[in-house]
């Protein structure tokens, strides 16, 4: 989980270049004689009124479109600023599609490995009780014995 929540970390400082604010990290919950709904409310009850768990029906294709899609390799729009990373002439192998896509997937599988689930949920967070995140992407992985906690989000 070291080495995991190193790469989310250095991820999110390569995208934090865009003046932006990312947030990347994995947390694990032990069940113990915890139900799957109870320590969720204890990670998310303090954050919202409400949440929907929604199951996942392909994990490994649904995690990779929604990383790459909104959260990993992001880069400031020229017309915004000219002193964040930017991909000069398409010289920065970070914004090849195909590199992206490959790096996501081994993170991936890394990821669905480490946490041995057997079942992903994608958790929409409902009304917020003060201010959480401007926009983010909360995974849930699951197995007998504990719970993953994929946090993707952004502030500013």
């Amino acid at each position: 989980m070291g080495y995991i929540n190193g790469f989310l970390s250095c991820i999110a400082r390569i995208n934090d270049k865009t003046n932006h604010g990312y947030d990347f990290r994995l947390s694990k919950h032990k069940k113990e004689d915890s139900s799957t709904k109870k320590i969720l409310d204890i990670i998310f009850n303090p954050i919202c009124e409400s949440y929907k768990l929604e199951k996942v029906e392909s994990p490994k294709e649904y995690i990779v479109e929604n990383i790459k899609q909104f959260w990993f390799f992001k880069f400031q729009e020229k017309e915004f600023s000219n002193i964040s990373l930017t991909d000069s002439r398409n010289h920065f192998s970070l914004s090849d599609e195909e590199w992206k896509h490959e790096w996501i997937e081994e993170f991936v599988d890394l990821l669905l490995v480490t946490a041995s689930s057997n079942q992903v949920y994608s958790l929409k967070v409902g009304k917020t009780k003060g201010f959480y995140v401007c926009s983010s992407s909360e995974i849930i992985l699951e197995n007998e014995s504990e719970i993953y906690h994929l946090h993707l989000s952004v502030s500013d």
